[in-house]
């Protein structure tokens, strides 16, 4: 039993900085002729050509792409009920199925087997790490063909999911494998594992026993008395960050697979009542939002859980806050519980707006607290990547938890993005710019009980009320942030270790050399105004003297003040001055983190820091 429900998609329309920049994204990737023709095409072919295993003892990932990229457009597809985009999900289904074997196989591996590293030297010889992604490609197929199956209707593509099921379980059960035995290398089984979710959802959508079968014996993993790792219902209440439950984190806690396994934790809780399950995702989400939440919004440096919020450099996949921003609706919806609600307010508008770029045709891999963001192109294609195909995923998540009713049938106004919503026949107007803006308007279309969300961050919350129409006012005095002292990595020589790398996105020297310098080796303070991080940036007003950065005023008795400016290249932008005792005041112009650096055509596009 759920908390709160939600209006259904097609009864949310989301405006605002943030809905122009989904609005672009949904033309660029979903709806024109260049997304159906091209960025499909690109991810149907891995299917057609089963080739992410070309180079042997492992393999690649491009077989997620399609699945990835029609759960966006399905999703879509609900909120804007266009009928020539149904057709296309329903006829794009159909061309994918005409790739499937007899015996239901449909995959991007030509060795359908290919599930586990028999020979890791050799994998990591090819691939530079052990590689293989063959169940987590299928996990993507059948879960992208359950979301358009419910938003077409069509049983035949239900058929396809179930044929495609059906060989996977009776393929592991002839290899003598459990889920947790395969996949890549150091995970301990998470990537395919996560395939969960969508077992548990074919479960809901046919009623055959065989596949909660499945699942059941997925959860079982992770509740064993041998303490094999990553043990989630056992270790979930244990003391101390998530990253000590076993060595070599970096290896092992990788955010994105890690949060996806929790989801699917969730969905057989809701569809077996299972409260341990519950009580188990309960407990990690909030051992991570004390311990891994990264002054960007999101969770996890670089994609691991190494403890992003002790860490001097915040870098943020940007896959990690599409999939915190989910987990923390899902919490949402089955607790009423506001705190996460805050979560996916902060990720939303600071880690995820960032890494999508103003166009709408593109995005990051990952968001940096400084110089550029991180765009990259994934197994030599030249249209998809793991981020950017996840990204109208997060809008409708937003969409759906801006307005939710109780079960008493009371109303609850949660995000205040502009937007309009009618939920059991209530309309919800909701303007002012929020939260560049600090005055928002909520006008309901008749007289209902109603309850307005005050953020964690907002000491005081005035409302008023005439007639119909709220007036809701928040206090965004801004606060400098100060972060805790590095930990003894960030203060060690930096080139070859781990951390480093990853903020460097692997690349060897002398590429990317202007990210591997800027990694910091010591913490500085961010300022906040309401759920916006704020940046000094070229494009805001900034000047390169003021990114080079005056000593911090970390942990220093300090002030902040602020005052808007007209803002024409960003979403947001203010004069500040920051007053530290002992100190002359510095002064300089900021502007909303997700206007920093989200259009890398611009001049000076990488030219932006968070840190003060």
């Amino acid at each position: 039993m759920t908390a709160m429900r939600t209006p259904e998609p097609r009864d949310v329309r989301l405006g605002g900085a943030p809905g122009e920049k989904m609005n672009a994204l949904f033309s660029a990737r979903i709806l024109s002729r260049h997304a159906q023709r091209d960025i499909f095409g690109e991810a149907r072919r891995a299917f057609e050509r089963r080739d992410d295993d070309e180079l042997g003892h492992g393999g690649f990932w491009r077989g997620e792409f399609w699945g990835k990229l029609m759960i966006g457009a399905a999703r879509v597809a609900d909120y804007l009920r266009d009928p020539a985009l149904l057709a296309f999900i329903g006829d794009e289904c159909h061309r994918l199925m005409a790739l499937q074997d007899a015996d239901g196989y449909l995959g991007s591996y030509a060795d359908r087997t290919l599930v586990s590293i028999a020979d890791p030297e050799k994998t990591r010889s090819i691939y530079c790490w052990e590689s293989v992604w063959n169940i987590w490609n299928r996990k993507y197929a059948m879960w992208g063909m359950l979301e358009a199956w419910r938003a077409t209707g069509d049983g035949a593509i239900l058929g396809s999911v179930r044929r495609q099921a059906d060989q996977l379980v009776s393929m592991l059960g002839g290899l003598g494998l459990r889920l947790r035995d395969t996949g890549t290398g150091g995970m301990n089984g998470l990537p395919s594992m996560s395939v969960l979710k969508p077992i548990v959802l074919l479960y809901e959508a046919t009623g055959d026993p065989r596949y909660l079968g499945f699942a059941r014996g997925i959860v079982a993993d992770w509740d064993r008395d041998d303490g094999a790792p990553p043990n989630l219902l056992r270790n979930a209440f244990r003391p101390g960050p998530l990253r000590e439950w076993y060595q070599h984190p970096e290896n092992w806690a990788k955010c994105y697979e890690l949060m996806s396994c929790l989801e699917g934790l969730l969905e057989y809780h809701r569809a077996t009542g299972d409260a341990a399950c519950l009580a188990a995702v309960r407990a990690i989400r909030d051992n991570l939002a004390a311990t891994e939440l990264n002054p960007l919004g999101s969770v996890g440096f670089g994609d691991k859980f190494i403890g992003g919020a002790e860490r001097a450099n915040a870098l943020t996949e940007v896959c990690d806050a599409i999939h915190w921003i989910r987990l923390n609706l899902d919490l949402f919806l089955l607790t009423g519980e506001d705190k996460h609600l805050d979560s996916m307010e902060l990720a939303y508008f600071n880690a995820f707006l960032a890494g999508i770029h103003r166009d709408g045709a593109w995005g990051a891999f990952f968001v940096r607290g400084h110089v550029r963001h991180e765009d990259q192109w994934q197994c030599g294609l030249s249209y998809n990547h793991c981020c950017v195909d996840n990204l109208p995923r997060a809008f409708m998540d937003m969409a759906l938890a801006t307005v939710t009713a109780d079960a008493r049938g009371v109303f609850h106004v949660n995000l205040y993005q502009d937007a309009e919503v009618t939920l059991d026949g209530v309309r919800f107007e909701i303007s002012g710019n929020y939260p560049v803006g600090d005055t928002v308007t909520v006008r309901v279309s008749r007289p209902v009980e109603v309850v307005f969300r005050k953020p964690a961050w907002c000491p005081r919350l005035d409302v008023a009320r005439d007639g119909d129409t709220w007036t809701l006012r928040f206090d965004m005095a801004p606060r400098v942030v100060h972060r805790p002292a590095a930990p003894a990595q960030e203060d060690a020589p930096a080139p070859g270790t781990w951390a480093f790398e990853r903020y460097a996105n692997n690349a060897p020297p002398g590429v990317n050399d202007d990210i591997r310098r800027s990694y910091r080796r010591a913490p500085a303070a961010t300022v906040m105004r309401g759920p916006l991080v704020l940046a000094r940036a070229i494009r805001a007003g900034a000047t390169r003297r003021e990114l080079d950065g005056e000593p911090t005023v970390n942990g220093l008795d300090c002030s902040v003040s602020l005052s808007p400016l007209p803002a024409t290249t960003t979403w947001g932008v203010w004069d500040m001055t920051i007053s530290a005792k002992g100190r002359p005041p510095v002064r300089t112009r900021v502007c909303d983190f997700q206007s920093a650096g989200d259009d890398p055509a611009a001049q000076d596009a990488n030219l932006f820091s968070i840190w003060f």
